[in-house]
């Protein structure tokens, strides 16, 4: 218990320092996720309804009953975008930690489990550049350029619980306490021995505290389903602004002055679900996610307005044989899918969209441990002035053992 609290306590303190995003994450929350893992990044995003003995993530917390061992698991993710602007292309990439979590498969018989965690909800990394002339009567023009930057985000920690209600048909809970610190900051420079270099700064520490509940349901026929719904309060804010000028050519501010302030903003609903399907060894589901973020106000602009989300996902896998006697090739599982997301912000009145496909991989070893990798592909902002084309690679480790005998009948 004190190596696997100690290994939870570096994986969260990695989390706070290792935000990532793509140049859209200018407004709002930035890139937001549901859940953490990359079994759901190989199934394009699907979680609502994915029934595994050894797989859970926040999603749907009703389908931590499903685990049959206590497990813990952490992992990686990698981001690459290319991001194209009238003709002009440049890339960036930055990889993060991708949460840590704890299962306790407290009665298998009885299906009670419990979870804590904690997982990046939602990612802001971004870096552009405009470029500028002014005219001055006696100078002549002036090049200037003024450079945008952003980083941080939010991390979500959990704590719930989940027990089966009747045959097949199970229910689950989990508290959520968002919490970040998302960084902006706007330089401006003029190529003038006379200019000053403007910085202004601001720095948002936020917090805000919410529940989700979920429910599942498995049939002998092979059919499932589940659905969860997600409410916050209000997001809180401490906003702490500074505005520096430094001379030409010095590093040492020649005004300097800070602002501090408290705002707040309203945090929208979600509703997530899925359907599946098994025979035999393949897993087929149908999952997507929905909500009416116009009601956030949190870092948008005339530029950039809230605009309601989601996400359909459409999925496949086949699994791997947990026989003991079966070849290591016999074991793999693979899985892929399609989805079709709309961010929660909108463009100049236009919704910003992103498309792609995924493949996963799961491989065994070693009892109880599995290594779940995945690779997902894709389009962003098609038809809007900045077109992004992004890359993520995620590997997760899970491994688990029995720590609870199921109680007496």
């Amino acid at each position: 218990m004190k190596r696997t609290a100690a290994v939870l306590l570096c994986c969260v303190a990695g989390i706070l320092w290792a935000q990532g995003g793509a140049n859209y994450t200018a407004f709002g929350f930035g890139q937001q996720r549901t859940t953490f893992g990359a079994a759901y990044e190989g199934l394009a995003g699907a979680a609502y309804a994915v029934p595994s003995d050894y797989l859970f993530g926040i999603a749907n917390p009703a389908l931590w009953t499903q685990v049959k061992t206590t497990r813990i698991q952490g992992g990686y993710r990698f981001n690459q975008q290319r991001i194209e602007q009238s003709g002009a292309a440049t890339a960036q990439n930055n990889g993060k930690l991708d949460g840590a979590a704890l299962l306790f498969a407290i009665d298998t018989g009885r299906q009670i489990a419990a979870s804590i965690g904690v997982f990046p909800s939602s990612s802001v990394n971004y870096t552009s550049l405009r470029r500028f002339q002014i005219e001055l009567p006696t100078v002549g023009v002036l090049d200037g350029s003024t450079t945008y930057r952003g980083g941080g985000g939010m991390v979500t920690a959990y704590a719930g619980g989940a027990t089966r209600i009747a045959q097949g048909v199970a229910v689950g809970a989990a508290v959520l306490y968002g919490f970040g610190l998302i960084s902006d900051q706007t330089e401006t420079n003029i190529q003038s021995e006379a200019s000053q270099r403007a910085v202004s700064t601001q720095n948002d520490q936020i917090q805000t505290l919410g529940l989700r509940i979920g429910l599942s349901a498995q049939t002998t026929s092979g059919f499932g389903a589940g659905i969860a719904a997600t409410m916050f309060g209000p997001l809180r804010v401490e906003r702490i602004q500074n505005y520096q000028s430094f001379p030409s050519g010095q590093t040492t501010p020649s005004f300097d002055t800070t602002f501090v302030q408290r705002v707040s903003s309203s945090m929208p609903i979600a509703i997530g679900g899925g359907v599946t399907y098994s025979l035999r060894r393949w897993f087929v589901t149908l999952d997507g996610e929905w909500s009416p973020s116009q009601v956030v106000t949190y870092r948008y602009s005339p530029l950039a307005e809230p605009s309601q989300s989601f996400r359909l996902s459409l999925a496949a896998s086949y699994r791997g044989s947990r026989s003991s006697g079966a070849s290591f090739d016999d074991r793999l599982t693979l899985s892929g899918g399609v989805f079709l997301q709309r961010l929660p912000v909108a463009i100049g009145g236009r919704a910003l969209q992103e498309y792609g496909a995924s493949v996963g991989m799961q491989i065994p070893f070693g009892g109880a441990a599995m290594i779940d990798a995945a690779l997902v592909g894709g389009i962003r902002g098609s038809g809007l002035p900045v077109r992004e084309e992004f890359f993520r690679l995620s590997v997760t480790l899970s491994v688990g053992e029995v720590w609870f005998v199921p109680f007496r009948r």
